[in-house]
């Protein structure tokens, strides 16, 4: 959706959008001025702010993750803190995108960035990871984590869990249609 000066009638505030002449920078919109026929932008892969004609940019059509909270979750009675983390906390690992860290009971996400070489929809694929990770903290709270035995268990797998992170919803709602799921 192109974003056109003194033709806007919706708050574009938090909308994802790049530059039209250089679409590899990509940002959040953090405020607008349709008198200036002006928009702040804040970088995604670099966080700088930047002031550009509303005529320069156009939406991405794109989704955010704004997780201004961490929660918790209850796995076999344990209960684990889901983190979101950025780049700059020490836990972050750039090989994977989230992980769990059975030992001091945390989930951990990452907080993604907008960029020319994500996703889409990220607050979907953040869900997804997070799905993933928790099927990783119930093998581990059932034990099977553990004695699976080998350091390439089935139940470390990471085809295995991402099968059953997928899956389970769609196990859920056969068990829901067929009245079976309790």
């Amino acid at each position: 959706m192109q974003i056109v000066s003194g033709d806007i009638t919706r708050d574009i505030t938090g909308e994802i959008v790049y530059l039209k002449a250089y679409k590899q920078m990509v940002g959040e919109v953090t405020g607008y001025s349709t008198e200036k026929g002006t928009a702040t932008v804040k970088l995604c892969d670099t966080g700088l702010e930047i002031t550009v004609s509303l005529d320069d940019i156009e939406s991405t059509g794109s989704t955010q993750p704004h997780r201004a909270f961490n929660s918790e979750v209850h796995i076999l009675g344990t209960r684990y803190s889901i983190c979101i983390i950025d780049e700059d906390d020490y836990r972050y690992d750039r090989e994977a995108d989230g992980w769990c860290d059975p030992s001091v009971k945390e989930i951990l996400i990452f907080n993604y960035k907008q960029s020319a070489e994500s996703v889409k929809d990220l607050i979907a694929y953040q869900k997804k990871v997070l799905r993933h990770e928790i099927v990783h903290a119930f093998l581990y709270e059932s034990g099977l984590w553990q004695n699976a035995y080998g350091s390439k268990c089935w139940a470390e797998n990471e085809e295995m869990i991402d099968w059953m992170a997928i899956q389970i919803p769609k196990i859920q709602r056969a068990y829901k249609e067929a009245y079976c799921d309790e």
